[in-house]
């Protein structure tokens, strides 16, 4: 029963171990699956011990991991790697179009529901009014602003 017991605290040992290695490592994902590989193979050798352990072993990994993978996701964007995946800051605000609700302009790319519209002097994307298609060139009128997003409809002139 000795070396069962051994081998039981060795696969958790290297489990854990490639498990915290994944956050550190580029690893494709290689290490979380050998991970996962060493973390069965303990399982396993609950069963082996007794049914009972083994039982005991599959309930508490399926109520650990969750919270195991929260805390990883966690520890994850602090890691060297995640520093450098994951954007903090950006360079600055986008800047907003000076268009009002109400303004007129026209179409200079076909709407699908996207395009580009101009108004006066201003070149703008927008939104048209429930995703409807207006064909490049068209007389359009900005009915409303959602998120600083203009949407436009259609007018006959």
């Amino acid at each position: 029963m000795a070396p069962i017991v051994f081998w039981l605290i060795a696969l958790l040992i290297i489990a854990a171990v490639m498990f915290v290695a994944e956050l550190f490592v580029p690893s494709g994902g290689l290490l979380a699956i050998g991970g996962a590989i060493a973390l069965t193979a303990a399982v396993v050798l609950c069963f082996m011990i007794d049914r009972w352990v083994g039982i005991g072993a599959t309930v508490a990994i399926l109520l650990l991991t969750p919270f195991a993978w929260m805390g990883a996701m966690n520890l994850w964007p602090k890691t060297p790697m995640g520093k450098r995946m994951i954007l903090t800051e950006t360079a600055g605000e986008l800047p907003r179009s000076h268009v009002l609700v109400g303004s007129t302009g026209r179409t200079l790319t076909e709407m699908r529901p996207m395009g580009e519209v101009e108004v006066g002097d201003v070149r703008i994307e927008a939104h048209s009014e429930m995703g409807v298609i207006i064909p490049a060139g068209r007389s359009v009128k900005v009915i409303s602003l959602a998120d600083g997003v203009a949407i436009v409809r259609e007018i006959n002139i």
